[in-house]
């Protein structure tokens, strides 16, 4: 049963990495911050995910659930995005889990964003 969760993962992730060519890496993080699973390009400029350690993702979490926090307000909040010199960090909810998906620059943010929504409310409805 593990593995076929840890196969399904690896399936999604992969998914994710395809919906453009300026995804630099994808990984999947439980609600302590514990990362369960993680896919890369090898060759594009990305952040050194080695060195993340669980209250970076711990950090990630916090603010998916504070978006949470105003659904009843907003609406569903989908995705938390922020930036850095060299690339940009999208989170979103996904179960009781948060998928974080790193990118290049080279992208539009909230067209980005709105595809990797689409495609996890897709697979959650599935």
């Amino acid at each position: 049963m593990v593995f076929t969760k840890i196969v399904k993962l690896d399936q999604f992730c992969k998914s994710i990495m395809a919906v453009d060519r300026n995804v630099c890496s994808v990984s999947v993080i439980d609600n302590n911050g514990k990362l369960l699973h993680s896919v890369s390009h090898r060759g594009l400029m990305q952040p050194n995910l080695e060195k993340w350690n669980d209250s970076h993702y711990m950090e990630c979490v916090f603010d998916i659930s504070m978006g949470g926090k105003f659904d009843e307000l907003y609406g569903p909040i989908r995705y938390h995005h922020s930036n850095d010199e060299n690339f940009m960090m999208f989170s979103f909810p996904y179960n009781k889990s948060v998928i974080i998906v790193t990118s290049t620059k080279k992208i539009s943010p909230i067209a980005f964003a709105t595809k990797i929504s689409n495609k996890i409310i897709d697979s959650v409805e599935q």
